[in-house]
């Protein structure tokens, strides 16, 4: 006999002891840990799609008084200041070369309960462009002195005179002013 053998023969082989899963500690260690990540994950990413909602419609605004802007400089350029009588109350949406995902089309006085959330449309019946609001929770229109909560956005294309009633140009402004405030950004306290 060799003596690998032997070896073999004297020493049972020694394998760890199986394990049969988590004990009760870790257990309890590992859901408290997944509860404050998920609390916190929770409370950070809540308002992210009011604030996505907010920000999609700030930039489409912001195409929306590009293209305006750029109907007064055609206007301006082609010396039609006699002709801008049309342009008030006109669909602004027609100005854009392509029209948001989101844009409805003209509709006449509809009943906005019945309309889906996160829309535009152009109420041909007032000549106002309407933003609907899914998530209002900071979006207020500004009326005497206070705040009142709202839940959609009036727009109206005006032509903009001065004193002597001259033309000056084309403005997209709201019908009642509002205020579409940005969530709060909660920056923990790092000082110890």
């Amino acid at each position: 006999m060799s003596n690998l053998e032997r070896c073999k023969q004297a020493s049972p082989p020694r394998y760890p002891r199986r394990q049969r899963g988590f004990s009760m500690f870790e257990m309890m260690v590992y859901i408290l840990t997944a509860s404050i990540l998920f609390a916190a994950a929770f409370n950070r990413y809540r308002d992210f799609p009011g604030e996505a909602e907010r920000a999609n419609f700030l930039a489409i605004l912001a195409q929306i008084n590009a293209a305006t802007n750029l109907q007064m400089m055609r206007t301006i350029a082609s010396g039609e200041f006699q002709q801008t009588d049309v342009l008030d109350g006109m669909n602004p949406m027609d100005l854009m070369l392509t029209t948001p995902g989101n844009y409805v089309g003209v509709l006449g006085g509809p009943d906005e309960s019945t309309l889906p959330r996160r829309i535009w449309y152009f109420d041909s019946s007032r000549g106002e462009l309407v933003y609907l609001a899914n998530d209002a929770r900071n979006l207020y229109w500004i009326q005497n002195g206070g705040r009142q909560p709202a839940d959609s956005v009036r727009l109206r294309v005006r032509n903009v005179q001065n004193a002597s009633q001259r033309w000056e140009g084309i403005v997209l402004e709201p019908v009642v002013p509002y205020e579409w405030q940005a969530v709060p950004l909660e920056i923990p306290n790092m000082e110890g």
